[in-house]
């Protein structure tokens, strides 16, 4: 990878791209949209850039000049939140091929949707969840409880962030098998539905998404472990019993996956994402699904023999609960 790219337009301009730089607009393409307030902090805490938020924000005006990124905005009222996001360019991707920093069968056509989410607050705010966790294991000794053993944790090294639709959570479901074909009643009545069977080899099947979290966070602390942080953003919206059903999701891709630990973080989103949030402080919502999954002895139980780990906290509450049970299961 070069050091230093000059990219020039007419006869006096140029733009000055580090090794650095080129690395932000990675992760921005791996993270699809931030806000401009998102990725300065990413410039400042995973890249140890330091420099002002506004020369950061001029520097970013010049880079949507040169096309390196593409800008929105986004505004709910009057007194409702209001920011600017970016996604990556179409010149940006163009070097990052160059360098080697992306395949040379990426598909260029895809980043035009990256600024298309149907949720933009949900998506950003799911981002922020995953950016909390990064920022506080990047660089972090991780200890077991009996002090045994310790992890330097470092992004990109043995700390990774993951689009769903990049790792997706898959398996092969023969035709006899087809989860989708049963009956969808409530999951009490059909409780079988999210358990695995041992049936003969089918010669036909399909391949299926077992769950698809908001975003994942993969850590490796050592050569025999991976680590995944399943973020499950919820706004408020979306019902006690889906949340429900996702646990039994979860339990199969945990029992499907013996070697591997899956924790299942439902991270409510509340004030701390903007001030001028319409979320509150996310404690009561939290409050209400622990109590109903405490009170189901079918995900109790389906929690204790796939050994999948659930979180249900605020969003400004749950990296410093999630470093705790990552010290007790790393």
């Amino acid at each position: 990878m070069t050091d230093k790219i000059v990219l020039r337009k007419g006869n006096r301009q140029r733009l000055d791209l580090y090794s650095t730089d080129l690395h932000i607009l990675v992760f921005l393409e791996q993270q699809r949209m931030l806000t401009v307030q998102q990725l300065y902090q990413v410039s400042k805490i995973l890249f140890k850039q330091e420099m002002q938020e506004y020369s950061f924000k001029n520097r970013l005006r010049k880079w949507e000049e040169y096309k390196l990124i593409r800008s929105d905005f986004y505004s709910n009222g009057f007194n409702g939140q209001r920011f600017k996001y970016v996604s990556v360019g179409s010149k940006a991707i163009d070097i990052l091929i160059e360098q080697q920093l992306l395949a040379p069968s990426y598909n260029k056509q895809k980043i035009y949707k990256f600024n298309q989410k149907k949720n933009v607050i949900h998506f950003l705010a799911t981002q922020q969840a995953a950016l909390n966790i990064l920022f506080m294991l990047n660089s972090k000794r991780l200890k077991t409880l009996d002090g045994k053993a310790k992890y330097d944790m470092i992004y990109n090294v043995n700390l990774f962030s993951h689009s769903p639709s990049i790792f997706p959570y898959e398996e092969w479901i023969p035709h006899s098998q087809n989860l989708h074909q049963q009956n969808k009643a409530a999951y009490h009545a059909n409780f079988a539905k999210y358990k695995r069977h041992n049936h003969s080899n089918q010669p036909s099947g399909k391949t299926m998404t077992i769950v698809k979290p908001d975003w994942i966070i993969r850590l490796k602390p050592n050569e025999e472990k991976d680590l995944f942080i399943n973020i499950e953003l919820d706004t408020g919206t979306e019902p006690i019993a889906t949340l429900v059903e996702k646990v039994f999701k979860y339990a199969i891709l945990a029992e499907n996956n013996p070697s591997e630990q899956h924790f299942m973080c439902i991270i409510i989103a509340d004030d701390s994402f903007s001030s001028r949030s319409r979320f509150g402080d996310g404690i009561k919502r939290a409050k209400n699904i622990s109590e109903r999954f405490i009170a189901d002895d079918f995900v109790k139980k389906r929690i204790k023999e796939t050994r999948l780990i659930p979180l249900i906290l605020p969003l400004k509450y749950a990296v410093r609960n999630l470093v705790q049970l990552l010290s007790k299961y790393s």
